[in-house]
């Protein structure tokens, strides 16, 4: 018996390591649906996680590895590894422990961002390319694109080079703003795995702690004294015009203003549900909250305004017992 269970454990080891490198090679190479399929990489390394140790986990991760560069290259092998492994190992031994959703998140959220820093040193130590930014270069073809396209439908100048301009600024902030959109990104690849990995784990005798509905989701004062933060570095930037401030502001901003744009959101579900409001209408908002930036800034102020009032606590108070 001793001397079946490694053997079973290596087999299982490898093909499980076959699968994240075909769930990664297809997430590449398959347009649209490829994003889908790329949060399923890290399930194969939790499964070995829960199902054997981390030892196994990263043996397997070391094949799929092997795999990759072998039959997609050397850097696309990488990305693999640090793009979604790491982050399956992480949550999988979290999970194992039995930690609590905001410790396996907050852990996650940890490797993810360490994964995709040690990405970008990567990439740009071995083939002078940061693939963290190739998004971004890519945005910047695109509006090259755009601006041509509209020049030979004979667009008047004076209106593309506003429209150009208009589009730069947006394009330069986005580099500014690169490390918020790092840590965001960090955050969103662990909570979407997570949640993935609830739903297709429960098919293997596996049972997650759940998430805190989403409506329930509001922060702590600390995260505006951090706002304001920001805003007073922007602010000491424009007396004393020093660079790195600006930088360190704009991005400690820009993550707290989305922090708090969803905390809004999740303010708004919860009135929609305690109203008994169809749910239609709240995804109606959610899409003319990402295309009317008007709007987005008044569902933020409520997720600021949120974190000194407590809504939920003041309606339930106030208005009869909180709808379940």
């Amino acid at each position: 018996m001793k001397e079946r269970m490694p053997t079973k454990s290596i087999v299982e080891g490898a093909f499980l390591s076959a699968i994240t490198a075909l769930l990664f090679l297809a997430s590449l190479y398959i347009p649209l649906l490829g994003t889908l399929i790329s949060f399923l990489c890290p399930l194969p390394l939790i499964i070995l996680c829960l199902r054997h140790d981390i030892k196994i986990a990263l043996l397997a991760l070391f094949v799929s590895f092997i795999m990759v560069t072998l039959l997609a290259g050397p850097f696309q092998g990488l990305i693999a590894v640090f793009g979604f492994g790491l982050l399956g190992i992480a949550l999988g031994v979290t999970i194992k422990k039995k930690l609590s959703v905001w410790e396996i998140l907050l852990i996650g959220s940890i490797t993810s961002f360490a994964s995709k820093i040690l990405l970008m040193f990567l990439g740009l130590w071995l083939v002078g390319v940061n693939p963290l930014l190739l998004g971004v270069d890519q945005i910047d073809q695109s509006i090259n694109q755009s601006l041509s396209f509209y020049r030979n439908m004979g667009f008047d100048p004076e209106q593309l080079e506003t429209l150009k301009n208009s589009l730069l600024q947006s394009l330069e902030l986005l580099r500014i703003a690169f490390p918020a959109m790092l840590v965001l990104a960090s955050a969103f690849d662990t909570i979407i795995n997570y949640w993935v990995s609830g739903k297709i784990l429960k098919r293997f005798g596996y049972t997650l702690a759940p998430f805190i509905p989403f409506r329930e989701w509001r922060v702590g004062q600390s995260f505006f004294w951090s706002y304001l933060a920001g805003i007073s570095l922007l602010i000491i930037n424009t007396r004393f015009n020093i660079p790195v401030l600006q930088r360190i502001g704009v991005n400690i901003q820009i993550l707290f203003s989305i922090i708090f744009l969803i905390t809004g959101l999740a303010l708004i579900a919860y009135l929609i549900q305690y109203y008994k409001i169809k749910p239609f209408f709240f995804w109606a908002i959610c899409i003319l909250v990402f295309i009317q930036p008007s709007l987005s800034l008044v569902v933020a102020w409520m997720g600021l305004a949120d974190v000194w009032l407590d809504f939920r606590k003041l309606i339930s108070q106030n208005f009869g017992k909180k709808a379940g």
